[in-house]
């Protein structure tokens, strides 16, 4: 019998005794790919599967594999809450130590799950496990993992979600070739792994991307589960983050670009030269110029730290590429400290003053005062009176608090502000 047909019968028997599973396994196209080089890997709404990798694994490992790809859809890691720019790799073992630290994974797969191995403090959500493996906390109990390896029977555990035996025999062989056996051979050998490795990892996540019709899909199949109260052998701790999954708080991203493009759309123009999509050439056409001038006001003060301002600017600055001519930042604690800046510039100067107080009006009534601004975008805690904006003209104004805490303190009050939007940058 051959791998489809053996998936396809563990299909079969989640449809009497696993529902949420089953519905999340029809949701997805299964395909063979005889040139992946991991077990199994989803995204894009299917399943891969490598049949030379797995025609030799047992029904119980086989449903192993399947179950963890299903977790994944459901915590919805391959649809949505990826950070911005991610490294995939860090991504494959953050998925794989949520999992783990909620399910019970069989040891010979777990062996097969990078990050698994790491000392991680449990409890954590995808999104903290990836912000402690960029930061590189865990990287000496990576080290310390891989010697374990080495000093055991000589064999390399296949890590990155069921890699082919060979290329686990391959890495570890390589430093045995030279009859001197010298501590360099080692070393080659270990960072030969850990390329390796790292190559597997980036391949389980390779096909992940944001998609919200598949996480619309995925919230239905859940709230079903909910409902019936039939969540199968799913466990209580599970079912928890997998209910709260349903709850993601809102991507900055979206709300960044939203704001891009209110701001850039305000520049309608009307002309002759154009028809109207409505009434052809008997009404002026619209025309959209696409220069944009924004303000952005960074919070200098002592509760903004150097790495938030940091990632703030990365963020701003692959974001507002198009259509936007002209960023200036203006820096502020309870007064304007300095001329308002190039964004370019202002990457590499702008630094945490240390200041106690915190004032916004200073920064919202440079913008009033200033009509080439289309947008103004603070950066901050939010953590200060709100302004007024005293203009008669309309205004766009973005709010990017640096924390999930700070948003939940101050997001509400900053939404009743007209013409106002809040969002938050969360790990910061």
């Amino acid at each position: 019998m051959g791998v489809i047909d053996r998936i396809r019968k563990i299909g079969e028997r989640w449809f009497l005794t696993e529902p949420l599973l089953f519905a999340v396994y029809c949701s997805h196209e299964f395909c063979e790919n005889d040139s992946l080089a991991v077990a199994m890997r989803t995204g894009n709404r299917k399943v891969e599967f490598a049949p030379k990798i797995l025609e030799n694994a047992s029904d119980a490992v086989l449903t192993e594999f399947l179950k963890v790809e299903m977790f994944r859809i459901l915590l919805k890691h391959p649809y949505q809450r990826q950070p911005p720019f991610a490294a995939k790799p860090l991504l494959t073992r953050a998925s794989n130590a949520t999992i783990a630290d909620v399910y019970e994974v069989s040891r010979g797969v777990k062996k097969q799950m990078t990050g698994t191995e790491l000392n991680l403090p449990g409890g954590l959500c995808f999104e903290e496990y990836y912000n402690l493996l960029k930061e590189g906390a865990a990287s000496a109990n990576c080290e310390s993992a891989g010697d374990a390896a080495d000093d055991g029977d000589g064999e390399k555990s296949a890590l990155g979600n069921g890699c082919a035996g060979e290329q686990g025999e391959s890495a570890s062989g390589e430093g045995a070739a030279d009859g001197k056996g010298g501590e360099n051979n080692v070393g080659s050998s270990r960072d030969s792994w850990g390329k390796t490795r790292e190559k597997l990892d980036e391949l389980i996540s390779e096909l992940w991307d944001e998609d919200e019709e598949a996480c619309c899909d995925i919230n239905g199949f859940i709230e079903v589960a909910e409902a019936d109260n039939n969540w199968g052998s799913i466990s209580g701790k599970l079912q928890g983050i997998i209910k709260a999954s349903k709850k993601v708080d809102m991507d900055y991203r979206k709300m960044l670009s939203l704001f891009k493009t209110s701001v850039i759309s305000s520049k309608r123009r009307l002309t002759r030269m154009r028809p109207n999509r409505r009434f052809g050439f008997e009404a002026m056409g619209s025309r959209y110029e696409l220069s944009t001038n924004l303000l952005i006001a960074v919070d200098v003060s002592g509760s903004v730290t150097d790495k938030s301002l940091s990632f703030f600017f990365s963020v701003i600055n692959r974001l507002f590429k198009y259509g936007i001519e002209k960023m200036d930042v203006l820096q502020f604690d309870a007064k304007i400290q300095d001329e308002p800046e190039p964004l370019k510039k202002a990457c590499k100067t702008v630094k945490v003053m240390g200041r106690g107080g915190t004032s916004f009006q200073p920064a919202a009534d440079y913008y009033c005062a200033h009509p080439e601004y289309d947008g103004l975008i603070y950066f901050t805690d939010g953590y200060a009176p709100p302004p007024k904006f005293n203009t008669k003209r309309p205004i766009d104004v973005l709010w990017v608090l640096c924390g999930k805490s700070a948003y939940d303190a101050n997001g509400k009050r900053i939404k009743t502000l007209k013409r106002n939007r809040v969002t938050y940058i969360p790990g910061i």
